[in-house]
């Protein structure tokens, strides 16, 4: 991992520096057309490719050339995302939706975090050092990024395991490695400390509602709560276990209107609540479900192997349906 930079020097509001011509830019250039649903991450060729096409008629496509290697990348939405690369020492900012791509460095933030969150609507991060042990939450995304707080987690004296963080990057909730189970804490910028939340066997996910709750789905114990108000004055609910089909849970997510999506890595399915943690709906998906992770507005990725079908979950209408996208011809 790359050195972070002094604490000091991260006090202030991040500057976004555009890279400039030859040395990136020049070779930044889209090698598709039409339609994309979004990205994917290419681990093999260090690239991202393009999911061409709409929801229900979509193939994988030819790697998009940026001129540098990618290691990480942390999908703000549909066109944007946050990326490591061994082009800078910093994390960059990519632009796909622009011909050529537009590329910015975050200065101040360096790349490789141990782990990286968006917030739902992608205009929020947060970035975890485990070497530092402190968390960056970085806001304004994706156009005027800026470093609004530093969380020192030094006096846990464990690693980070999973996090989320609210639209405004005023709320991070996090998961700690308690050595055979696991500590769900909260830190709030209104008070500017963190404190114990709950207990939990093995985490599978967390995610946060925009009404301020954490969702939290528990591996271990095959269950998923929520926490209510979390910021304020939190309570736990027990919303759904394995007689509704919660199996392993490796991922969750929120969606279009709240909706909360569990995805099952036991038995590959996909469990919907309602905003209130209700049960409507179990969606079966014949893949190797992964997790839940964001492709765009309220679609999300349900398996990480390109070189297999990927499975989708649209959940944008409302009206929740698994999709595939064929996997890459070359």
């Amino acid at each position: 991992m790359n050195a972070i930079i002094p604490l000091r020097f991260l006090t202030a509001a991040v500057c976004v520096v555009i890279l400039t011509v030859s040395a990136v830019a020049a070779e930044v250039n889209a090698t598709f057309s039409g339609p994309v649903l979004g990205y994917v991450f290419d681990s093999n060729a260090r690239k991202l490719r393009p999911l061409s096409g709409i929801l229900g008629n979509a193939i994988t496509g030819t790697p998009v050339e940026p001129g540098f290697g990618i290691s990480s990348v942390l999908t703000l939405d549909a066109n944007q995302a946050i990326v490591s690369t061994d082009a800078t020492p910093e994390l960059l900012i990519l632009n796909l939706g622009t011909n050529p791509i537009s590329t910015a460095a975050i200065s101040g933030i360096a790349a490789n975090p141990t782990q990286a969150a968006a917030s739902f609507q992608g205009t929020a991060a947060a970035f975890y050092y485990a070497g530092a042990q402190h968390v960056l939450i970085v806001t304004g995304l994706p156009r005027k990024p800026a470093v609004v707080h530093t969380i020192d987690l030094s006096r846990l004296g464990r690693p980070l395991t999973h996090m989320a963080v609210s639209n405004d990057g005023t709320l991070l909730v996090y998961a700690v490695d308690e050595g055979g189970s696991e500590a769900v804490h909260v830190w709030s910028a209104t008070s500017g400390s963190e404190r114990f939340l709950t207990a939990a066997v093995s985490i599978g996910g967390i995610a946060l509602t925009e009404n301020g709750a954490a969702i939290v789905a528990d591996r271990g114990a095959n269950e998923v709560f929520a926490i209510w108000d979390v910021g304020g004055a939190p309570v736990r609910q027990f919303l759904a276990g394995d007689r509704d089909g919660v199996s392993s849970p490796a991922g969750v997510a929120v969606g279009y209107n709240n909706r909360i999506y569990i995805g099952n890595a036991s038995s590959a399915t996909v469990t919907v609540l309602d905003s209130n943690g209700r049960y409507l709906a179990t969606h079966r998906c014949d893949c190797v479900l992964s997790g839940v992770y964001p492709l765009r507005d309220s679609v999300f990725r349900l398996t990480n192997r390109i070189d297999r079908t990927i499975f989708l979950l649209d959940g944008s209408t409302g009206n929740e349906r698994l999709l595939f996208v064929p996997p890459a011809k070359d």
